[in-house]
């Protein structure tokens, strides 16, 4: 049996919490072929179907964890496409710049990690893809973000997900009949509760008229 890096196992396999088919349909669907991970951790699952990934995140344990041949091992023997993985870490805080030009990933994923639309936006090429849930409040953000068109929702049972991209107009309503409103979502770091709701949401960006 291939060697599992311990930090992966422990959070993510021992907790049934790998989300492989989540990102392989998204994977398949949106042609995605490479992607940003701002607050990451070792949450490396996402390089089993995306050829090219870039990772941040300021825990400690990280550089060692992304540095490993073991790691790196483990991804190859996992990764479900020809050619060689291309994983790159950076010990950083996502709010700050990083060494990658803008607009040239096909997704940007933000779970559980505060305002990655906010910032990492710029790093998607036009008609890229963004993954957002509602932990830390950055969907609702996102869905505010008239750059971003919410396109589908990704529903989860247990291990098992789909997406659906049917009526996308029914998510983000308020069960209270307030609007969204930004500035509240920044400073409770929050959602809402909703009508209706999903695991995680898919938004596409946009160029707008006006937008330089």
């Amino acid at each position: 049996m291939d060697k599992i890096p311990r930090l992966y196992k422990h959070y993510y396999i021992d907790k049934s919490d790998e989300r492989l088919e989540l990102f392989q349909i998204i994977a398949e669907r949106y042609n995605i072929k490479s992607g940003l991970y701002p607050g990451s951790f070792v949450h490396i699952t996402p390089s089993f179907v995306i050829p090219e990934m870039v990772y941040i995140d300021m825990d400690k344990r990280c550089p060692k964890f992304f540095q490993s041949g073991e790691t790196l091992s483990f991804i190859e023997k996992q990764k479900k496409y020809e050619e060689p993985a291309s994983v790159t870490f950076f010990s950083a805080d996502f709010t700050s710049t990083i060494d990658e030009k803008e607009e040239s990933f096909d997704l940007l994923i933000s779970l559980y990690s505060g305002f990655v639309s906010e910032y990492c936006l710029k790093y998607i090429r036009n008609n890229g893809i963004v993954l957002a849930n509602n932990s830390h409040g950055d969907a609702p953000l996102a869905f505010l973000n008239n750059r971003l068109d919410l396109v589908a929702a990704a529903k989860r049972r247990g291990d098992h997900f789909i997406l659906s991209e049917k009526e996308p107009d029914s998510y983000f309503h308020t069960k209270s009949g307030k609007k969204l409103d930004k500035e509240e979502i920044k400073k409770t770091m929050k959602g809402a509760a909703y009508t209706k709701t999903a695991y995680a949401y898919i938004f596409r960006k946009q160029v707008r008229h006006g937008d330089v």
